[in-house]
């Protein structure tokens, strides 16, 4: 029997208790939570793995922290790389967790400069502690590091599987393992790690187009079904996981207060969109892009543009909308009544449709195209067609409009014949509408990339809103910005809220 093998099973023999029910613990990572079964395993070792940077130090001391500041568990950081001061202060003055409330029940441990020689005697102390203050919690920071310690790799694997797997199991201690990845390697560690480990965690960090973006595998977690296993992330005002985008209907939602704009300005209705607007919302005679990729719902699009169809019909203003091919005029309507009420949406919208056995067009929010053939054949008919609907909206409301144009149906009507005039035609919009003070919103999708690609050109801004593992990114190309997820937010007004990857 090797030294190392004897120094194990006194450890081992010294701490043997009853193992825990497979419980679940609350991880504190906000959103985690639902995607795992409730949280962690209770007693559990996940590895949390990644690249330097990746954001394994936020996750594991949110991990802590929440533990005893939200349900009551003490905790313990090990740590091999950092100072207790330092690790205190990152908590404090980096994260913003307010460490006040938790620092007589997490404790940390600091054996940055422990050698092979004293590292039997490390683990005892760590088990010794995890016993003695009954924490429920425990990160250590970094098993990389602590590897390194070792002659033997088999010692390390050792360590790992009878005391780091069998012994915190069974105190009842639910652990975070951590391993830095190497830049430009796959491995995990030693790769024993992952075959003894309850959990797999891997952090990401990579590049969409030039802007950051974050991803979190959770690559296996014991007794837990894995719907899916990618999600995005981000590290703004803590680390936080974006499920699959969903809107959900809720009763008693707060009620949309629309917000004054600017005599230059037109405000979104989502504070986020106006921040990135210059903090001021869309200016006033603006053409704007926003761009569709594959798989995006058109309730994400929806989620972004009904605040701002919202606030021009609450603030007196009028809405005209082409609405995109199999939507009609009671689909656009049903959703915005919800902000504005049925008697203000009435008044001052006004929904293009095709003629249709099932469109009842003596509603006063529906347009009928009388004649689409003659429509599609004769472009100038259909736009002054168009613009007689919208200065009688103009004139009656005496205020500006809201134009929301699917370019989808606009092909199907206008251009489909005469393709040769849809850039002259766009560009001419974007001049008459920079003079009109209007608000024009171009949707474009990845059906149509030649109207997409002309409208890119023309147009004054550009948005983009795309999928990427099950969450909608929007993002700036005119201007230039960096990435931000769209949520759903019963909890606001608006019902949406885009928060920055950070």
């Amino acid at each position: 029997m090797t030294k190392g093998h004897a120094e194990t099973e006194m450890i081992e023999a010294k701490f043997t208790v009853n193992s825990v029910v497979d419980e679940r613990v609350p991880t504190g990572i906000d959103g985690l939570d639902p995607l795992i079964e409730g949280g962690f395993p209770k007693g559990s070792l996940v590895l949390l793995a990644g690249n330097p940077g990746t954001g394994k130090t936020i996750f594991s001391m949110q991990f802590l922290y929440r533990g005893v500041k939200d349900y009551g568990e003490n905790g313990i950081y090990v740590s091999f790389a950092e100072s207790e001061e330092t690790i205190f202060h990152n908590m404090s003055k980096v994260f913003g967790f307010d460490i006040g409330d938790v620092r007589g029940k997490l404790k940390v441990l600091d054996f940055t400069t422990v050698t092979e020689k004293g590292l039997s005697t490390v683990l005892e102390m760590i088990l010794e502690e995890v016993a003695a203050s009954n924490a429920k919690r425990l990160v250590i920071d970094s098993f990389s590091a602590m590897a390194q310690a070792f002659k033997e790799p088999i010692e390390a694997r050792s360590i790992l599987h009878n005391i780091l797997g069998k012994l915190v199991r069974q105190l009842g201690c639910t652990t975070l393992l951590i391993v830095e990845v190497p830049m430009g390697s796959e491995r995990l560690g030693i790769s024993i790690e992952e075959f003894v480990a309850d959990g797999v965690i891997v952090l990401k960090k990579d590049y969409h187009n030039d802007m950051l973006i974050r991803e979190i595998e959770i690559k296996k977690m014991r007794g837990t079904k894995l719907e899916r296993q990618k999600f995005l992330f981000t590290m703004h005002k803590g680390f936080r996981i974006f499920p699959p985008f969903c809107v959900k209907e809720v009763e008693n939602p707060p009620t949309f207060e629309a917000p004054r704009g600017t005599p230059t300005h037109y405000p979104s209705g989502i504070p986020e969109l106006d921040e990135i607007l210059d903090g001021k919302g869309y200016p006033r005679g603006s053409s704007v892009l926003f761009e569709l990729g594959g798989n995006v719902p058109l309730d994400a699009l929806f989620a972004v543009l009904i605040p701002t169809a919202a606030s021009f019909i609450m603030r007196n203003r009028g809405l005209i909308v082409v609405p995109p091919i199999g939507y009609g005029p009671d689909d656009i309507r049903e959703r915005v009544v919800r902000f504005t009420g049925e008697e203000n949406f009435d008044e001052r919208s006004r929904i293009i449709a095709f003629p249709n056995p099932l469109i009842d067009s003596s509603k006063p929010y529906v347009v009928v195209w009388t004649d689409p053939i003659v429509e599609a054949s004769d472009p100038i008919r259909s736009f002054n067609h168009y613009m007689e609907v919208s200065v009688g909206l103009a004139n009656k409301l005496g205020k500006n409009i809201f134009h929301i144009l699917s370019a989808d149906n606009l092909v199907s009507l206008v251009w489909h014949v005469r393709a040769e005039l849809m850039p002259s035609a766009i560009g001419r919009s974007v001049i008459a509408n920079k003079g009109g003070k209007d608000l024009m919103i171009y949707v474009a999708v990845p059906s149509f990339p030649e109207i997409t690609k002309v409208l890119a050109d023309v147009l004054n801004l550009h948005f983009k809103l795309e999928e990427k593992n099950g969450a909608i990114i929007f993002y700036g190309k005119k201007p230039e910005t960096s990435i931000y997820v769209v949520e759903p937010d019963a909890s606001r007004g608006c019902r949406v809220r885009l928060t920055p990857i950070l």
